[in-house]
């Protein structure tokens, strides 16, 4: 048996959701949906049900160190963002306000840092999307 999927949605946590969320509008042109406690922000322009992702307010937020380092705050997730050109994705992420992880493990992908300290990694497509 399999889930019959509507959708799916990863939830990132911030100490605030709403610059967290303008990041992220701006770094993939998705479509953002503000609300008190938490931001949505979807790619309403995908066919079938959209992809998106929730901006939860934490209050009390401790961001993650990567890589990871004894007794500080683990990565619980990352995401993965499967792009043409890496170095120009790098780039436009830089402008967006994300900073580059001090530590690469990759020549052909990039890890980078997000406004609120979740890593995301910007990487090519795998063969099978080709």
């Amino acid at each position: 048996m399999a889930l019959n999927l509507v959708g799916w949605n990863v939830v990132l946590d911030s100490d605030n959701a709403d610059e967290l969320s303008a990041f992220y509008e701006k770094l993939l042109g998705w479509t953002r949906f503000p609300g008190e406690e938490f931001t949505v922000l979807a790619n309403i322009n995908q066919k079938g049900f959209p992809t998106w992702i929730t901006f939860q307010q934490v209050d009390n937020y401790v961001p993650p160190v990567w890589p990871a380092t004894t007794d500080e705050q683990q990565q619980m997730e990352h995401l993965d963002f499967h792009v043409e050109d890496v170095e120009e994705a790098v780039r436009y992420a830089l402008s967006c306000g994300a900073t580059m992880a001090e530590i690469q493990y990759d020549e052909g992908w990039r890890v980078m840092i997000d406004p609120a300290g979740h890593p995301f990694c910007l990487l090519p497509p795998p063969p099978w999307m080709k």
